[in-house]
């Protein structure tokens, strides 16, 4: 039987290799390929791609790496060029990123793209350089003064651009990966972001913020959650690193579990892939996590949510982090009924109650119990 599905599986591949010669649509793939330079464990540099004209250029003595960019007219497929940078964050503010043009102008990308005072481990930067830079080419910078031994592996790959309808005011994306993931463009612009503070209302739903800033994890965290109002419905968002890929990230309410924070999918080509001392993939960076909680497990008053990591018994026991965890909570509309008039009105009554959703102001503030500090 084993050897029968061997069998087809390489007359399902077989076609498929043959078609990659002579697809135009897999050639123009081909042009779009990613640079890929890692530098841990061992220096090792991936096939030119078509859109590159020389191969990065490694200058150990003063901490820098160059990688040439043709023009954007040289290569017609290509709108414009994406980095990701794979380094160990020490919390000294991590690898700055230059641009050289061709008349040997220096511009600065980004100062740092590292944690300033938290020591995170390996971390996963993407930036987007900027159009007005690489139109006529030039030089891009990587450098890490005296931390060069922390850069780990970076990819440049280039991009198309289309337009993009965006519903409501709340996001501003700027890049699509190839998983589909979306980037603000605060995270590709090469600076640090900012914690996610303060309570937000839009409309029924108030945003409330639990933790913003890089809280280290531990095995578990306990919030204390007061809740008022008539809950529809809650979502827990927030931003994990250093979890393995293997691992999970249980949340409990009031001592029920209410399930494990879902984490979209990656590709296994992802930049941020990195493997470990041990030969294990890493998934460096930060990640979005998300769980729904519905209304019934929420009791009016204070509430615990504790967060537990349930890690995989290979597993090196690395820090895992966490930042901008919030809790979205939708509230219903009142369950009073207006007041009915005695005469009958031969109009309907087209308008909705109120949601009885309490002024973030006023909200009072989510206490973090327990936490590794």
């Amino acid at each position: 039987m084993r050897l029968l599905a061997a069998i087809t599986c390489a007359l399902l591949l077989a076609p498929l290799s043959r078609a990659q010669v002579s697809d135009p649509a897999l050639d123009t793939g081909r042009k779009l390929a990613p640079f890929v330079l890692a530098l841990k464990p061992s220096v090792q540099m991936s096939p030119l791609p078509p859109w590159m004209l020389s191969p990065a250029v490694i200058h150990p003595e003063t901490a820098t790496i160059e990688v040439a960019i043709p023009a954007l007219w040289q290569v017609p497929t290509v709108e414009v060029y994406a980095l990701s940078l794979v380094f160990n964050d020490d919390g000294d503010g991590g690898p700055a990123v230059e641009w050289r043009g061709p008349n040997g102008t220096t511009t600065t990308i980004s100062t740092g793209l590292g944690e300033a005072g938290v020591s995170l481990g390996w971390n996963s930067r993407t930036l987007l350089l900027p159009r007005d830079l690489t139109r006529e080419g030039g030089t891009l910078l990587i450098s890490y003064y005296g931390k060069f031994q922390s850069l780990i592996n970076l990819a440049i790959r280039p991009a198309r651009e289309n337009l993009l309808a965006v519903l409501g005011a709340g996001s501003d994306p700027a890049l699509l990966d190839e998983a589909l993931r979306v980037f603000e463009r605060q995270e590709v612009s090469g600076h640090r972001s900012s914690p996610l503070t303060g309570d937000v209302r839009r409309g029924s739903v108030v945003e409330a913020e639990l933790s913003a800033n890089v809280e280290e994890l531990g095995d578990a965290i306990e919030f204390v959650i007061p809740v008022s109002g008539e809950v529809e419905a809650t979502m827990l968002r927030l931003q994990v690193l250093g979890i393995d890929p293997e691992a999970s990230l249980k949340v409990t309410i009031n001592g029920t579990e209410a399930g494990s924070v879902g984490f979209p999918a990656f590709r296994l080509d992802d930049p941020a892939l990195v493997p470990d001392s041990l030969g294990r993939l890493i998934l460096a960076g930060w990640r979005d996590g998300a769980l729904f909680i519905p209304a019934r497990y929420w009791t009016p008053g204070e509430n615990t949510l504790v967060l537990t990591l349930k890690r995989s018994p290979l597993e090196s026991a690395r820090p895992v982090f966490l930042k901008n965890t919030l809790l979205h909570v939708r509230f219903g509309a009142s369950p009073t009924l207006p007041a009915t008039s005695s005469v009958e009105s031969s109009e309907p009554d087209f308008f909705l109650p109120d949601p009885l959703v309490p002024d973030p102001a006023e909200l009072t503030r989510p206490e973090i119990v327990t936490g590794a500090r």
